[in-house]
């Protein structure tokens, strides 16, 4: 299985996670989120921006992940949450938490909250076969600045 993400951070340690909270954890537990697609992993990025596009980075590295065929995998489909879910941020970082808490598994499978029908890859880089990702190829990623206009 292949991985994308969007970061100048080139590790899977998921250190980023340590200091803020996002939709499927809380402040202090390691997550790397990914996405199955590149543009999928530049919309789940562009989201986040909270900036003018003249104040835009130059440049994002693109990562292609390579996952292990055989780790195990759990997918949370849409109809499992409470409607409304993408309002309820503790609620989906209760689920994410329990998650990473239990070591289940080295991925989860959740819905989109920008387009649910697309699905992010969550990796609990606390798993036995956390090991096992490879970053597989590392590509510099211009964010065309038409995307935030």
């Amino acid at each position: 299985m292949v991985l994308w993400r969007i970061s100048n951070h080139l590790s899977l340690a998921g250190d980023g996670a340590l200091r803020a909270s996002g939709r499927w954890h809380t402040r202090g537990r390691r997550i790397v989120y990914c996405a199955q697609t590149p543009a999928a992993a530049l919309l789940e990025t562009l989201v986040h921006f909270e900036i003018e596009v003249r104040d835009l980075p130059a440049r994002y590295r693109l990562l292609k992940i390579q996952a292990p065929e055989d780790v195990a995998v759990e997918h949370l489909r849409p109809e499992q949450l409470t409607a409304g879910w993408v309002a309820q941020p503790d609620m989906t970082r209760a689920i994410g938490d329990e998650w990473i808490s239990t070591n289940r598994s080295s991925l989860l499978l959740v819905p989109s909250a920008v387009v649910p029908e697309t699905l992010n890859v969550l990796l609990n880089p606390g798993h036995p076969d956390a090991d096992r990702f490879v970053i597989a190829h590392v590509s510099e990623h211009v964010i065309d600045p038409r995307l935030l206009e």
